[in-house]
């Protein structure tokens, strides 16, 4: 066991108690798949609130979920008035879940793959994307997708956050240590994780246990985050991608809520200092109405999307 694992693992077991990496909402909802359900239902009216503060209305619209899961939140923004909400997401098992639980003449649920969304050009008027843009493997060619499907005056609003994110790996319950993956390599991380997994005082959740519901054998045997589940791209990166695509781009970047955090906020104007301190990227992206423009732009992204599918 190496100094820097034992120094990390350390810092794990200091602040697992803590609520750091996860507040003890989040504990609690990660009890079960039930729980998990109920509190992705309720986190729906944080995208509403972005949305409608963003000038988004779903009212009347169609309205893709981009990144769906098992359909919680899908159904919500049907029930904030959308005309008809299609869920869109690569995990086959979680869309066969959403459509057995949810699907109904205002809600359907689509299989993806990481390249194409199944839907026709042109047919859709809003696409919320929360919590699921950092797992995009090609962010560029997605929104090539994005801005294919939408209708001119389209709408797409993306809720991510950037890699130097204090907890960007995900990997909040067996690593409560922010900016681990700053300072810390991958590999020293992982097996880290892999330690305190393993570790008696760990309280696994609803993700460290089976089907039958026994808990898992072992966690964490990679020696690197791979880029297929986390691209790893800094709030720049996000930006550039957005600037490049043929959309008109408004970011808002946010600081962190907690009070103690209030003297981070005028950091966010500071370039490469911000990547640190930014606790949540929303992004509006329009697909402009000058017909002109669509078309010099649009086919060649869309061709080269198509070509991939």
């Amino acid at each position: 066991m190496s100094l820097t694992e034992n120094i990390l693992f350390a810092l794990a077991k200091r602040l697992s108690r803590s609520e750091l990496g996860h507040s003890e909402e989040m504990k609690d909802a990660l009890q079960s798949e039930e729980t998990y359900a109920s509190f992705r239902g309720q986190q729906s009216q944080v995208v509403l609130a972005a949305a409608a503060s963003c000038g988004i209305r779903l009212r009347d619209k169609v309205v893709v979920d981009f990144g769906c899961f098992d359909g919680a939140i899908t159904s919500c923004y049907a029930d904030a008035g959308a005309a008809h909400v299609y869920g869109i997401d690569i995990d086959k098992d979680a869309v066969a879940k959403a459509q057995k639980n949810y699907a109904s003449d205002r809600l359907t649920f689509l299989e993806s793959d990481v390249k194409r969304i199944p839907l026709d050009d042109s047919s859709v008027d809003v696409i919320l994307c929360y919590d699921v843009f950092e797992h995009v493997a090609h962010p560029a060619e997605m929104l090539g997708e994005c801005f294919r499907v939408l209708r001119p005056g389209g709408q797409l609003l993306i809720g991510t956050w950037g890699w130097y994110h204090p907890f960007a790996p995900h990997l909040w319950s067996t690593m409560p240590v922010p900016w681990a993956h700053v300072f810390f390599s991958e590999r020293t991380l992982l097996r880290t994780c892999r330690r305190v997994f393993h570790a008696p005082w760990y309280q696994p959740n609803m993700h460290d246990l089976e089907a039958d519901g026994s808990r898992k054998a072992d966690k964490f045997l990679e020696e690197n985050i791979s880029t297929d589940y986390l691209n790893k791209y800094l709030v720049r990166d996000f930006e550039k991608d957005f600037r490049d695509s043929p959309f008109e781009v408004d970011v808002r970047l946010q600081p962190f809520g907690s009070k103690y955090a209030s003297w981070t906020k005028p950091l966010l104007k500071i370039p490469y200092i911000r990547e640190f301190f930014t606790a949540y990227l929303w992004a509006t992206l329009t697909r402009p109405n000058d017909c002109e423009r669509d078309a010099h732009r649009a086919p060649a992204v869309s061709a080269a999307t198509r070509a991939h599918s």
